[in-house]
């Protein structure tokens, strides 16, 4: 949208959204951000199987990678609020083409304007809010269940390592709406993700 309206990034944006294709994943492209010195990997949301979101930062900006399954005749990204899982649901597109932002090549839809109109409702993109936009393509999916969502849910340092400290605790407790008494349980899991990786 940014693209589009504004041919640039949003000005009251806080952060840039990017889509990349679910069954293009590989461990490689975590193991790229990880430690990065220019983008790293703040955190992660959900599986790889499932609702996969990578929240990127610059030390300035924030990048969010959303992962889209494939699906029938349509595409969905995992939008994650709490343990409610919402799906967007992005139509296939026949063929994309190529478009120009800050000099740099990206993929965007041949029909930019059918495609805000999915996303946003007829015409409701046009006029610019800096709050409170609503997307008519999300959709109630399900909850996921304490024990996967504390696996679902990773924070990491700047240098790359998974987070086990009191900020990654109280984040995570919160994301999960959970009471003190699972602090110990967040923390045990996260002290093993953090030997296994």
């Amino acid at each position: 949208i940014g693209w589009y309206r504004h041919c640039g990034l949003i000005p009251y944006t806080q952060d840039v959204d990017f889509g990349l294709f679910a069954e293009e994943y590989d461990e490689s492209i975590r193991q790229y951000f990880l430690g990065n010195s220019h983008v790293y990997l703040w955190g992660t949301l959900g599986l790889v199987n499932d609702s996969l979101e990578f929240r990127l930062h610059t030390g300035q900006f924030t990048f969010d990678l959303f992962w889209a399954y494939r699906e029938d005749d349509h595409r969905w990204c995992g939008y994650q609020v709490k343990r409610v899982k919402y799906r967007r649901i992005i139509p296939l597109l026949a063929k994309l083409c190529s478009g120009d932002l800050f000099g740099y090549r990206f993929t965007v839809p041949c029909s930019p304007i059918d495609y805000l109109n999915n996303e946003y409702g007829y015409n409701l993109w046009r006029k610019p809010l800096e709050k409170n936009y609503t997307w008519i393509n999300v959709k109630y999916h399900s909850i996921w269940d304490d024990t996967l969502w504390m696996y679902a849910i990773r924070l990491y340092t700047r240098d790359g390592k998974p987070r086990t400290d009191k900020y990654a605790i109280n984040w995570i407790a919160n994301q999960l709406n959970s009471s003190p008494q699972m602090l110990s349980t967040i923390r045990n899991i996260l002290l093993r993700n953090s030997l296994n990786n």
